[in-house]
């Protein structure tokens, strides 16, 4: 680093520390354009692409055959070239999906997908079509056709970071079928805070896949009025269950909430319905009440042994009577 001599005179002084402040911005930029050239870049330059599937389930019967899109968004500017495969897809608790690594047997040869490869122009879509015949045998329930889109590499050879987008298809193989919900509260019956908290696990009991909706209603006692929220479909294969968070607020410090569902989802067949109702009370206390109760019992107990002392100390003396008995 060169060696910067001080000047004689107030603005030679001054003329150095700028020296000294511009020379040292000058090693940051340059240290700074090193440190972003060695670094790691964008691997392939590709932004992640987006996957839309239809928002309802496909309606085939079995034996029958349908044709339905899924749309690739390609969001980068430049064309990116991808494939699409089928995968196995596993429906696990509380809406979680696992995507296999290989093809999924039931639909690997009764689902046509794109052979080869799809090049989808740079800010834009394309909307592929998917072909999907149901074996003969399926009984009527919800089905899923899982597949993966993986962007081709750019530049072979290098190391690149692939974005692999999983999603599916719903399949509603239409008949009367068998669905049934169960629901428990995981909340107590008292509850030291400002409101009660807990949670609703729902159960799917039957031999179909359920779509549920439903709302919660909510009041308190004493006071308060009752105050519900509704909440959207929700999917539950058979055999899994699901966790809602509930929380009630009563209108006092210390009060009765009573908390109850309503999840609503069709019968044996789509034009009928069902509805689960399930209730629970909490007693809810405030945790500053019985704080406030602990601190005024000390505050009597330590009144009540300051005036016993005082009275034994002669500090306090009872009054005598004016007209003492003969």
């Amino acid at each position: 680093m060169p060696r910067l001599r001080a000047l004689p005179g107030g603005a030679s002084s001054r003329g150095a520390r700028c020296g000294v402040v511009l020379l040292a911005a000058a090693l940051l930029a340059a240290t700074a354009g090193a440190a972003h050239a060695a670094g790691p870049r964008p691997v392939g330059g590709i932004r992640a692409l987006a996957v839309s599937v239809p928002p309802d389930p496909v309606p085939i019967k079995p034996g029958m055959r349908a044709t339905t899109l899924v749309r690739v968004v390609n969001p980068n500017d430049a064309p990116v070239t991808v494939t699409i495969a089928s995968r196995a897809l596993s429906l696990e608790d509380n809406g979680k999906v696992a995507v296999g690594a290989g093809p999924d047997p039931r639909w690997g040869k009764s689902v046509k997908f794109p052979t080869g490869q799809v090049t989808i122009r740079g800010q834009s879509y394309l909307d592929v079509p998917l072909t999907i015949r149901v074996p003969d045998r399926l009984t009527p329930d919800l089905y899923f056709v899982g597949f993966l889109v993986t962007p081709i590499p750019t530049t072979p050879g290098a190391l690149q970071v692939i974005n692999q987008i999983g999603s599916f298809v719903t399949v509603d193989v239409p008949g009367p079928r068998v669905r049934k919900l169960a629901a428990s509260f995981q909340i107590g019956g008292l509850s030291f805070s400002t409101r009660a908290h807990g949670r609703l696990r729902i159960e799917n009991t039957g031999r179909a896949a359920v779509r549920y909706w439903g709302e919660q209603d909510t009041n308190s006692s004493p006071g308060g009025s009752a105050e519900q929220e509704r909440f959207d479909l929700s999917y539950l294969p058979t055999g899994r269950h699901r966790f809602r968070d509930v929380s009630a607020k009563p209108a006092w410090p210390v009060g009765m909430v009573t908390i109850t569902e309503h999840l609503v989802y069709p019968g044996r067949t789509d034009a009928s319905t069902k509805e689960l109702i399930v209730t629970k009370r909490v007693l809810v206390i405030n945790p500053i009440v019985p704080i406030a109760l602990a601190l005024m019992l000390l505050f009597a107990a330590w009144l009540v042994w300051w005036r016993r002392r005082a009275r034994r100390l002669g500090f306090v003396k009872t009054p005598a009577l004016s007209n003492p008995p003969a």
